[in-house]
């Protein structure tokens, strides 16, 4: 399980931005060649695409321990403890994505942020904000669930002086 999961934490970030640069070259050669008008689909699916990545990306992200975050210095922390601080961070992390999880599902349930369909393919625009749950889901569960080994924890590099 452990391996299926940090494969797809590995590879689904960027196989949608992979995705997303096909479906701009399809755009604009199609606008090249004069097929613009035909073409409308590409505008829709880009921006799907692109806001999956970048949401698919956060535990990558996370993972690799390149999220933008303070840091505590290891000096300012007891003697004792300096040891735990790394495991303490990811929990700690973990469980902030859970609540940011839990919120944005929320949110998409209870308010049905975006009901109209999209205007040429006709989606609910709700799939587009499915990606913030599913990427602090993801997160959680590497974090909390499945253990900060299968990764960099946030903030388990050394701190130096």
């Amino acid at each position: 399980m452990r391996r299926l999961f940090t494969l797809i934490e590995d590879r689904a970030g960027p196989f949608c931005l992979a995705l997303l640069m096909l479906v701009l070259a399809v755009q604009v050669a199609g606008r090249a060649l004069g097929w613009g008008a035909h073409l409308t689909w590409t505008d829709e699916v880009a921006r799907t695409l692109f806001v999956w990545s970048v949401f698919l990306s956060l535990p990558l992200a996370s993972k690799r321990g390149a999220m933008i975050r303070i840091q505590m210095p290891d000096r300012l922390w007891p003697a004792g403890l300096r040891r735990f601080r790394p495991r303490l961070a990811a929990r700690l992390w973990g469980l902030t994505c859970l609540g940011l999880a839990g919120l944005t599902l929320w949110n998409i349930l209870a308010h049905r942020a975006f009901p109209l369909p999209t205007p040429i393919l006709g989606l609910n625009q709700n799939h587009l904000m499915l990606a913030a749950p599913i990427a602090f889901l993801m997160v959680f569960l590497r974090d909390c669930v499945l253990g900060p080994e299968t990764g960099a924890a946030p903030g388990a590099e050394a701190e130096t002086e």
